[in-house]
């Protein structure tokens, strides 16, 4: 017999149950298998439990009592009374730690939201603030001054020039070296004179100011403006203001941010 048939058999040859031959050859496969032999001595333990098993016990496996079958139904209905409460409390709680969650991260979005805005108020208020403090003040009989006013806008350029009677010079410059050309439009005004200017071929993203120099040799640097994609395609023209009468004006220059000169621009005639 094989190992296989051997441990098939083996519960019936414990228990006695097997005929005299078939028992015959298991106790002679087990005389030379040891795993067979092993096997056989774990179950001579459960063949001696079995014997205490008496008529009455076998009647109460194959026909419970009513009582025991009632008091397993009704534990098992609790226990599944039980894993569906436990099921919908954990439930509910996922369902408010993601609503505590979701609450708090608006209450985190709009409150960051809030703040942004006065913090970006104020670094806004600094920058500019610093570079007020870092640009040197207007001067007229100083050294040459490089800060700029507020910058001028095209609109507000084209409705002043509407405006006013067309009694002013136009004085145009260029710097052959680079190409650079400038046009400065003079007219007199309440307290100085309207000045309207258009730059050409400056480089895209240049800051530029017009100075302003009179007979005397004082000098003014008016407001600035940057050369974009859109003002350098169109060539706008951009209004300033100077303090200067138009008859002391002796020349212009557009210069950049460090106050370096792009385009020198000759002012009207000295009398």
């Amino acid at each position: 017999m094989t190992c296989e048939e051997v441990r098939l058999a083996m519960g019936a040859h414990a228990l006695g149950a097997l005929d005299p031959d078939e028992a015959l050859e298991i106790d002679n496969h087990l005389a030379t298998c040891e795993a067979c032999g092993a096997e056989l001595l774990e179950l001579e333990g459960v063949a001696a439990f079995l014997g205490k098993v008496s008529e009455r016990d076998v009647e109460l496996v194959a026909s419970p009592p009513r009582q025991v079958l009632d008091r397993l139904l009704n534990a098992r209905a609790k226990r599944h009374r039980r894993g569906r409460l436990l099921m919908a409390v954990a439930a509910s709680v996922a369902v408010i730690a993601v609503g505590g969650t979701v609450w708090t991260t608006t209450r985190q979005d709009a409150g960051q939201g809030n703040a942004s805005a006065p913090v970006a108020a104020s670094q806004s208020s600094a920058s500019a603030g610093k570079a007020e403090e870092n640009s040197p003040l207007l001067a007229r009989d100083a050294a040459p001054d490089t800060s700029f006013k507020a910058a001028p806008t095209p609109s507000a350029m084209a409705t002043r020039a509407r405006k006013r009677p067309v009694d002013g010079q136009v004085f145009r410059g260029e710097n052959k070296v680079r190409d650079y050309y400038a046009t400065v439009s003079a007219v007199p005004g309440e307290s100085g004179t309207e000045l309207l200017v258009s730059v050409r071929n400056i480089p895209v993203g240049t800051t530029c100011g017009l100075a302003v120099y009179d007979d005397a040799g004082g000098r003014e640097v008016t407001g600035s403006w940057t050369v974009t994609r859109d003002t350098y395609r169109k060539e706008s023209v951009f209004g300033l203001e100077t303090a200067v009468p138009m008859g002391d004006i002796a020349r212009f220059e557009v210069v950049d941010r460090a106050g370096r000169v792009l385009v020198k621009v000759e002012g009207p005639a000295r009398k």
